[in-house]
């Protein structure tokens, strides 16, 4: 991606603000956060995007498992 389409900005639904592509494609230790497809598929090819810039095993990671509840990212965050 381009600089321009890295600064993009949506809302986040986890967050509360508006916050850059750049941020939400690599928060996750940088691999992008499991939301991502369903926050930006409106707005750009994001498949092809994540398939052209991680690995199956990245994805694997991101997308399998059950998702963190409210409680236990805000435990993370504390944590950090």
């Amino acid at each position: 991606m381009t600089d321009k389409e890295d600064s993009r900005t949506i809302y986040c639904n986890q967050l509360g603000m508006l916050i850059e592509f750049s941020y939400c494609s690599t928060m996750n230790g940088g691999l992008p956060c499991r939301n991502i497809v369903g926050c930006w598929k409106q707005r750009t090819d994001i498949v092809a995007f994540l398939k052209k810039n991680f690995t199956g095993e990245e994805l694997r990671k991101v997308f399998s498992g059950l998702p963190k509840s409210r409680i236990e990212r805000i435990i993370e965050l504390i944590k950090s």
